[in-house]
């Protein structure tokens, strides 16, 4: 009996280095190769901008490189397509502020048809799924992926590790499709399942990962740099994924939103199910990456209380604040510290009268019930990127070396100017009706 070939293609890309025109050039062929048509379309380009500063070198495992936008933009520009938006969301600052802190314009303003579009300003449409993997879910989908304006949607992940979903690839990536405000209402116990379900919307059409640089460890802002030396391209979302996670040694198996996805036939999360382009050159790149560490015991004088957590919630969080700390200014600034977080937490009163407010962070509505002995943050999530810069304000921690990065003018410019371009564009859709 014969086995079934494999259905889904893949093509590994090598390329070690952010060069744009090789970059144009190699994603030419394997446009050519798949035989895909941009002539007079409509083309979304969604990278993966989530920590929006301009040293490239700091977020060089962390981002998707701007030189991989423009190659791919320049690509298409000289096949022809009529429009080429590039696409990201509000993330540290408004998506105006992280387009121009990643200077992202400059690199791109001699490409012809380039737009930027700004998708914390655009309108939503209210998406209600037959089968969701949430029951009821209800999501607000961007609607330029849903009127059929957009031939072309292609997804430009960063490969990397992340606190809150395993993995960043092409399914995380499209997270950054929704609000701000969406995304950490499902940064709880249903992230996998909201993954799955904004992919049942509407699938990536291609994905070219950007695995020339891949980020070990804790993302999304914390991983180490690992030099892979390829982008991973193809038509389907999965194999992509699958192919990544091969890479990096993770089994997609275990990512649950690969997995879910997968049984809903959107997709294989087996490798022998992929017909992979340059396989060989694969095999010579493939590493075990380190999984994310979510453990919160990072210095011995650091007191950590932690009840019922969720998995993509407070305890990834609180991770990735002592992370934006501990790694640049030294673990030790934890030094008899307290954490109190989760559900049902176990605290005596000869304990709580041993807390020092200022040296205390209550993170979670789950723990509200010890607010008063500590700097608490609300939410369920609470917002972290609010938390790290009030964090120096209620409590003995320094300024986050986050905002040290942080354009202070360029941030509250475009904060301010926020609400009128939203009001602008409202009034604007109106008369053009």
């Amino acid at each position: 009996m014969m086995k079934n070939m494999p259905t889904y293609e893949v093509s590994i890309i090598p390329q070690e280095t952010y060069d744009e025109e090789e970059i144009k050039s190699k994603v030419g062929n394997f446009f050519d190769d798949m035989h895909f048509d941009f002539k007079n379309k409509s083309v979304l380009l969604k990278p993966s901008f989530v920590f929006p500063i301009s040293d490239q070198e700091r977020t060089i495992g962390v981002n998707t490189h701007i030189n991989v936008v423009a190659g791919v933009a320049r690509c298409l520009s000289e096949r022809g397509a009529s429009e080429i938006l590039i696409a990201e969301n509000r993330t540290i600052g408004t998506g105006r502020y992280a387009f121009s802190m990643l200077k992202i314009k400059k690199v791109t303003k001699n490409i012809d048809n380039v737009k930027y579009f700004y998708l914390d300003e655009e309108p939503t449409e209210e998406i209600i799924l037959e089968n969701p993997f949430i029951p009821n879910h209800i999501i607000n989908y961007p609607k330029i992926l849903l009127n059929g304006n957009i031939d072309y949607f292609i997804s430009l992940p960063k490969l990397k590790g992340n606190n809150y979903a395993d993995v960043t690839l092409s399914v995380k990536n499209n997270f950054g499709l929704i609000s701000k405000k969406e995304r950490l209402r499902y940064h709880a116990d249903h992230l996998h399942q909201h993954l799955a379900d904004l992919m049942l919307i509407r699938k990536p059409d291609i994905i070219i990962a950007d695995a020339i640089v891949a980020g070990e460890g804790n993302g999304p802002a914390e991983t180490d740099p690992i030099n892979t030396g390829m982008l991973i391209a193809g038509n389907n979302p999965l194999a992509v994924d699958t192919t990544s996670c091969y890479l990096i040694g993770q089994n997609p198996k275990e990512i649950e939103h690969l997995s879910l996805l997968n049984r809903r036939n959107v997709g294989p999360i087996d490798i022998n199910e992929i017909d992979i382009t340059n396989r060989e050159y694969l095999e010579t790149k493939k590493l075990d990456f380190v999984k994310p560490d979510l453990n919160l015991n990072v210095y011995p004088t650091l007191n950590i209380y932690k009840g019922t957590t969720c998995k993509s919630g407070c305890q990834p969080f609180l991770r990735s604040i002592l992370d934006s700390y501990g790694r640049s200014l030294g673990w030790k600034i934890f030094d008899n510290f307290t954490i109190i977080t989760g559900e049902n937490v176990k605290i005596t009163d000869d304990q709580l009268k041993k807390l020092k407010k200022k040296r205390t962070i209550v993170y979670g509505d789950c723990a509200k019930e010890f607010s008063e002995y500590g700097a608490f943050f609300q939410g369920c999530p609470p917002d972290y990127v609010k938390a790290m810069i009030y964090l120096p304000y209620k409590t003995d921690l320094p300024k986050n070396p986050y905002l040290n990065y942080t354009n202070y003018g360029k941030y509250l410019w475009f904060l301010m100017i926020d609400p009128f371009i939203k009001v602008f564009k409202k009034i604007k859709q109106k008369i053009t009706r």
